[in-house]
């Protein structure tokens, strides 16, 4: 009895209590995985997404516009990668955050930041691309680099403040509670605040990006001075665009609405947080997966990008071979390179 007795007290220091988990959820179920998956984000992620902007920056000494949007798009990835390493220790802790209220209050501000600005950012880059395709000289006006600047200023102060006003409420800093940025169950005000986010970072923006894909695509069928060849891999590129917005975001952002809708209905909540713990923990983790696809999809399928690396990274050279024919028509089509 004594020996089990000791081994109880061993196990008890070696595994912080976490407080704040009313609903007894095992935490233990993502403590392997998210962790993983996190540090292969930020590992791959982080020198990608650097070499990306490292490419990007000569393209705003030549006045185009694509390129502001895009590095801005980057910037909100790198911000979240650098969320990951704190997020992996709370994760293989059990969902015990060590480092105090106040830097949890502001991880967690980072890191919804980042994702939602970096939708808002996808969104403009789609709209960029219609305007470009579409409606080349009306609008030509509105594809300049001060207005690019601050539209890109505008994103992330609209982005910020609501979050930045949410959390302060719905998260106070509370010296002994460990749970960062999670409530089981989740109360009234935070799981409509949920709600109200998920409309709006992901079915609204979806929208959005699916109704000028389809006309843009409708805009490039009509210029007759590309081949079919040519207008099936520019359509190809604009269908990825939302291909990637659907498969990292969508799973999230639909198991997000599953859960919080559930909780308004279901009579026990601490039952429903239990079923649906793991597959929303599954679909928040890989939200991080924008930051390894965001450069490959806008930056790596850029001529320029591959002309100023391709000093460095010879690699890459064989990349641009390969798609020059490509790339050639999207720059002679856009007018964008």
């Amino acid at each position: 009895m004594k020996n089990l007795f000791n081994a109880s007290a061993l196990t008890s220091m070696s595994v912080p209590a976490v407080v704040g988990n009313a609903c007894g959820i095992d935490f233990s179920q993502d403590a392997i995985f998210l962790p993983v998956l996190y540090g292969i984000f930020f590992i791959i992620g982080t020198p990608l997404n650097l070499l990306a902007l490292f490419g990007l920056y000569r393209l705003i000494q030549s006045e185009n516009v694509l390129p502001v949007y895009v590095i801005n798009l980057l910037i909100a990835d790198l911000i979240q990668l650098l969320t990951l390493p704190l997020w992996m220790d709370y994760y293989a802790s059990g969902h015990y955050w060590r480092f105090g209220p106040k830097s949890c209050q502001f991880m967690g501000l980072f890191f919804y930041i980042s994702i939602y600005t970096g939708i808002f950012f996808m969104c403009i880059i789609a709209l960029e691309r219609h305007l470009a395709i579409a409606r080349p000289l009306s609008f030509k006006y509105l594809r300049n680099l001060r207005f690019a600047r601050w539209i890109a200023l505008s994103i992330w102060i609209l982005i910020a403040v609501p979050p930045a006003i949410a959390f302060d409420k719905l998260f106070p800093k509370q010296e002994n509670y460990t749970l960062c940025v999670e409530k089981y169950p989740s109360e009234g005000s935070f799981i409509t605040y949920r709600l109200i986010t998920l409309l709006v970072s992901f079915i609204i923006p979806l929208s959005f990006i699916v109704g000028l894909h389809r006309e843009t695509v409708r805009s490039l069928m009509a210029i007759n001075s590309l081949l079919s060849e040519e207008k099936k891999s520019i359509r190809g590129l604009l269908t990825l665009l939302v291909a990637v917005f659907v498969t990292v975001l969508g799973p999230y952002h639909f198991i997000g609405c599953v859960k919080y809708v559930g909780l308004l209905i279901h009579s026990s909540p601490c039952v429903w947080e239990k079923a649906v713990f793991m597959p929303y923990q599954v679909g928040r983790g890989f939200l991080s997966l924008n930051s390894l696809l965001d450069p490959v999809f806008y930056i790596f399928l850029r001529r320029d990008f591959r002309a100023a690396a391709g000093k460095y990274l010879p690699c890459l050279r064989s990349v641009r071979n390969r798609s020059y024919r490509t790339e050639k028509a999207t720059s002679s089509t856009l007018d964008c390179d």
